[in-house]
């Protein structure tokens, strides 16, 4: 948990006043010199090598991806229709530095978000649970609602919080189709 608290509580908070077409020298330093270091960090504490399957993870992704935005758009137009928060305008960035920010703030912190709570987290409460077994045998509900992945998913919704209640229950949709996927496609190394 203390790991959690390091790489995305400060963030968190730092989020609330930030733009990253603002300051794409910041964001930029950012990625390269605190996001990426800490995946590095993460992949040395796993102590394993990640299961990995090329064709096989692009098949997930492919299959994950629209899930993913046909979610997104459901939730948006729930809080549209809800009446309790204006959509916000977003304006694309404005020249190279700040496309580059964008790109690389959102590959870091996404590469970042996976890599804790869709492989980190639940590799060690399984840990501390001196439980390792294959949540992929398991139908998926069950295999979700163990504590490897449902503390992950949402510690994962509290990171964007920030956002509001609408940003809240996407990021645990979102949380609990990713972790479905990572389940069926690549299970926790015993």
């Amino acid at each position: 948990m203390a790991l959690f608290f390091v790489l995305f509580f400060p963030g968190t908070l730092a989020l609330l006043n930030a733009n990253p077409f603002m300051f794409p020298l910041e964001n930029i330093s950012y990625s390269l010199f605190w996001r990426f270091p800490a995946c590095i960090l993460i992949l040395l504490l796993l102590k394993k090598p990640l299961p990995f399957c090329p064709k096989k993870d692009l098949i997930t992704a492919a299959l994950c991806l629209p899930v993913l935005c046909l979610t997104g758009i459901l939730v948006s137009l729930a809080a549209a229709f809800s009446g309790f928060y204006p959509p916000h305008e977003i304006l694309p960035p404005e020249g190279i530095f700040p496309w580059i920010a964008v790109m690389l703030l959102s590959c870091s912190t996404g590469t970042l978000e996976e890599l804790y709570f869709r492989i980190y987290l639940p590799i060690r409460i399984l840990e501390l649970k001196q439980d390792t077994p294959n949540l992929a045998e398991k139908p998926i509900l069950p295999a979700f609602f163990s504590s490897a992945y449902l503390l992950p998913a949402l510690l994962f919704a509290f990171c964007h919080a920030y956002q509001g209640p609408w940003a809240f229950i996407n990021a645990l949709l979102a949380a609990f189709i990713l972790s479905i996927a990572y389940i069926k496609s690549n299970p926790l190394p015993a």
